[in-house]
């Protein structure tokens, strides 16, 4: 036997050995569930004084909750691409006001490829956001159910017996998901993720047009458990704090309501339609909690929860009428902050329950997910692994995070901003929509208006202190810092275009 034949047995045998084969198999399946539009603290086990969510709750007792997590991209297209990639919008340039589509090199170092290509099962249902440079959504996974942008809140179901029933947005994709569990995938680890398209404003008008009257009386409606009049018979304020103009806390000529803004989120505006608007986004986001105790109880069924690793967040956060306003696209916690949990059963159980302050980025989801399955981040992915603060162990972990919002339609100024956890900086450019790639490749610019907030102090983040002498330090602290971030995501943004958009 010469020494190349040795090899090649000794090999074999190493990557046959039981010892290896285990630890494949013995790697967790992972499930992502994201909302959209679903703002922080709007689970009961969050802290939300009426709303109704024993399955989420069950699980936040039994896992781990991040209140400090943040969107990267508080917008939906971006904020789901920068999951995806692991990157922000200035990197990876997938974004509303942007005309660049994901091509086929970016996608080849998104967590799903990378997570196919070490031997994962990929299934994704639901929403999908991005634009493709020529290539089919479905081609990327080894599973695919799904809708491109916001879909139906109505969706034709055929019974067994031939005949047809209308079932919920919720309710379809989740019937997906659910027979992915059941039939789509193999003995091999799998990675499922499920993008909801509610709460979104769409599905407000989707649900039934009249946003100024009960959607309970639509006749789709008028015997579903949920939206047959859950939560209605509530007072509820009108907004959730004293509608204030919105100029008092954005001046016109920065964004002008009128604009769009005001047209697109108008049930906001208004008391009736605003307190409709409340009713129904909060018996969808019941629903999502109903789905999730499907998917969980389906986990247990198949004797797969013990090494399913959950995930849930939101695509970004949503004002209901705060600040005189509706809708995202601004830097504001309401908007910027997501409802994060992972419960991962194997995490030790003194680390059930527990509420974690640390700064978390969306970003980190991605080199999570890889890092649970022993895989490196993709080479631009700029997040960090949760896992550590997971399973509790010590770790050095960012006293800061950089925020961007780029997303300039409808009269919105471009965004960036710095967080510390106790303070937060936002500074305001005005650019077209849609922009050329150069206009956010500039630094040193004079911003159109600028806020400081006290969290601490002002969680509410009602008092803009950038005029105030006596915090005129933290301010030029925060600049400093927020500028700093800008140039090295600036610096990587040249290395991202030479590697996936150089011809």
């Amino acid at each position: 036997m010469n020494n190349y034949t040795f090899s090649v047995i000794a090999g074999l045998a190493i990557a046959l050995s039981p010892g290896l084969l285990n630890a494949k198999e013995n790697l967790p399946n992972l499930l992502f569930i994201l909302s959209d539009d679903q703002r922080d603290n709007s689970f009961s086990g969050m802290g939300h004084p009426w709303v109704q969510t024993p399955n989420v709750d069950s699980l936040l007792a039994k896992g781990i909750r991040f209140s400090n997590a943040y969107i990267a991209e508080p917008t939906c297209k971006p904020s789901r691409a920068s999951i995806l990639l692991g990157n922000h919008q200035r990197v990876n340039r997938n974004g509303f006001s942007s005309t660049h589509k994901m091509n086929m090199k970016q996608w080849q170092d998104s967590y799903p490829a990378l997570l196919q290509k070490s031997g994962y099962t990929t299934g994704y249902v639901g929403k999908w956001h991005i634009d493709n440079d020529g290539f089919e959504i479905s081609s990327l996974f080894d599973y695919y159910n799904g809708h491109y942008s916001h879909g139906p809140f109505y969706f034709e179901h055929q019974n067994s017996d031939g005949t047809k029933k209308l079932v919920t947005t919720n309710r379809h994709h989740t019937d997906n998901a659910l027979k992915f569990l059941r039939t789509e995938h193999d003995e091999k680890p799998f990675c499922l993720s499920i993008s909801f398209a509610t709460p979104h404003g769409s599905k407000i008008r989707k649900m039934h047009s009249n946003v100024s009257e009960s959607a309970s009386l639509d006749e789709r409606l008028k015997d579903h458990p949920i939206y047959g009049g859950k939560y209605r018979e509530l007072d509820i304020a009108y907004p959730l704090q004293n509608p204030e103009d919105p100029y008092l806390h954005i001046p016109r000529n920065v964004l002008d309501q009128d604009k769009g803004r005001n047209k697109t989120y108008g049930y906001d505006y208004k008391p009736a339609s605003n307190k409709e608007h409340l009713f129904r986004y909060y018996q969808m986001i019941t629903e999502i909690d109903q789905m999730v105790g499907e998917l969980v109880a389906e986990l247990e069924r198949q004797g797969l929860a013990e090494n399913t690793v959950i995930v849930f967040a939101s695509d970004h956060g949503l004002l209901l009428g705060e600040y005189g306003m509706g809708g995202k696209g601004l830097l504001y916690d309401l908007t910027s902050k997501i409802p994060c949990f992972v419960f991962d059963p194997m995490a030790d159980a003194k680390q059930r329950g527990v509420t974690r302050k640390e700064l978390v980025s969306s970003l980190d989801f991605p080199v999570t997910f890889l890092d649970y399955a022993g895989i490196k981040p993709g080479p631009f992915m700029t997040g960090r692994s949760l896992k550590p603060l997971i399973r509790g162990e010590e770790t050095q972990w960012r006293k800061g995070l950089f925020l961007e919002q780029l997303y300039t339609g409808r009269d919105s100024p471009a965004q960036e901003g710095y967080t510390d956890g106790e303070w937060k900086y936002i500074r305001f450019h005005k650019l077209p929509h849609p922009y050329a790639q150069a206009d956010v490749e500039k630094t040193g610019i004079t911003p159109v208006f600028e806020m400081l907030f006290s969290l601490k102090n002002d969680p509410g983040e009602l008092n803009n202190l950038v005029d105030k002498p006596e915090h005129k330090v933290k301010l030029e602290e925060l600049r400093s810092k927020c500028e700093n971030q800008l140039n090295m995501l600036l610096e990587k943004r040249k290395q991202y275009t030479k590697r996936y958009l150089s011809n």
